[in-house]
């Protein structure tokens, strides 16, 4: 009797899973997320950081090893670390650290030559290991293997953005579309797949107000939006996650052939744009540019989000413009690999116009660039520990 009881009273106990909310658009399955997280049985509640090491540009023993600045970054399946200088000055850009930080190699001399880098945009880990290295400015992408040697190099017929290698051959890019470069207030910005020779198969998503900056004075109303615009694409194994902000708090996820899965949605409390980021915004072009200048309006509100990241279980981490609790930190909505919002965390990670943000999550391991308060960047890797 008193083994049945305690049975009973065990069940009684059994948190069940809370009923989410979906609905279903055209066929495709929308998650209906609320302002406040979904509570998962099967899912640890919170996130804790734990800092294993630091690549600091203002540490004396950085400067000597030649990483005065970081400007990109991203991280191998091993956990090696390839980090890049600024373009500027001659020697090797590209620094290749251990999973402890300890320097490897270097690669990617600065200049116009074979396997040299001029005006690099962005530095992508390819999933079979190969490091990307795209020079957007010039059309031309480098491809070289993990231990920095150069593979193969190809200038485009097209202008990207940037290019993601898929898991399946084919390629997610993003690029500028433009149209009557002396007429058009708007150019669009289109993200698609392309296959293995670079031939569109499929747009997955456009976003249509980025506005023609060289004939911005040219017009009578203001067209730049002050606060930028959101209009990226990800890949994470067999999966696309495609963000727009003319779309609110949606972020759409496809598989790798475009087949459009599911629209994972959010409700959210607009954060107003603080008169202070407009007075300095505007103050960088009112000196050199005051034409420019004028044609810049600003919304009252942000946009629901800024960018994203994933991590290897496929868990999607947003920053929201909402402060978090240290300077220098921003909420961070968290949802799971089914797009259900189960966790907020507070996180300082640096972040740039157009959703650029510095951050890579791989091998239980979050890495992030800070900016410190004396101006210098630093590289912070922790364990991620949910419990």
């Amino acid at each position: 009797m008193t083994l049945i009881l305690a049975f009973l009273l065990s069940l009684c106990c059994v948190q069940k899973s809370p009923e989410i909310e979906k609905i279903t658009e055209d066929g495709v399955e929308v998650i209906l997320n609320h302002q406040e997280p979904y509570e998962l049985s099967n899912l640890p509640p919170s996130l804790r950081l734990q800092k294993k090491f630091s690549l600091d540009t203002e540490d004396n023993a950085m400067a000597e090893k030649g990483i005065t600045d970081i400007y990109l970054f991203d991280v191998d399946n091993a956990g090696n670390i390839f980090v890049m200088r600024p373009p500027t000055g001659v020697g090797d850009l590209v620094y290749i650290l251990s999973s402890d930080g300890t320097l490897k190699s270097t690669f990617g001399a600065f200049g116009q030559g074979p396997f040299e880098l001029e005006y690099p945009s962005d530095i992508v880990i390819a999933p079979n290991n190969e490091v990307w290295i795209l020079e957007s400015p010039k059309n031309k992408y480098h491809v070289f293997s993990n231990n920095g040697d150069g593979v193969y190099e190809k200038t485009l017929e097209f202008g990207f953005e940037t290019i993601i290698p898929l898991k399946n051959g084919n390629y997610l890019i993003t690029r500028l579309v433009i149209g009557d470069v002396e007429e058009a207030k708007y150019f669009s910005i289109a993200i698609s797949i392309y296959d293995s020779l670079f031939q569109e198969l499929l747009e997955l998503d456009r976003f249509s107000k980025r506005p023609n900056r060289q004939m911005a004075a040219k017009f009578q109303e203001k067209i730049v939006n002050g606060i930028q615009y959101i209009a990226e694409g990800k890949a994470f194994e067999d999966r696309i996650y495609v963000a727009n902000s003319e779309r609110g708090y949606e972020i759409l996820k496809y598989d790798t052939d475009g087949e459009l899965l599911q629209k994972i949605r959010k409700a959210y409390t607009p954060v107003p744009v603080t008169q202070s980021y407009k007075t300095e915004y505007i103050k960088q072009y009112e000196e050199f540019m005051p034409e420019y200048a004028k044609t810049i309006y600003f919304p009252t509100h942000w946009h629901p989000f800024h960018s994203f990241f994933l991590d290897e279980s496929g868990k999607l981490f947003v920053m929201t413009y909402e402060p978090g609790k240290n300077t220098g930190e921003f909420i961070y909505d968290v949802f799971n690999e089914d797009g259900i919002f189960f966790h907020r965390t507070s996180l300082n990670i640096l972040h740039r116009n157009y959703g650029r943000l510095y951050a890579k999550a791989k091998g239980g391991r979050l890495y992030c660039l800070q900016e410190k308060d004396s101006g210098f960047n630093e590289l912070v890797v922790y364990k991620m520990i949910w419990e």
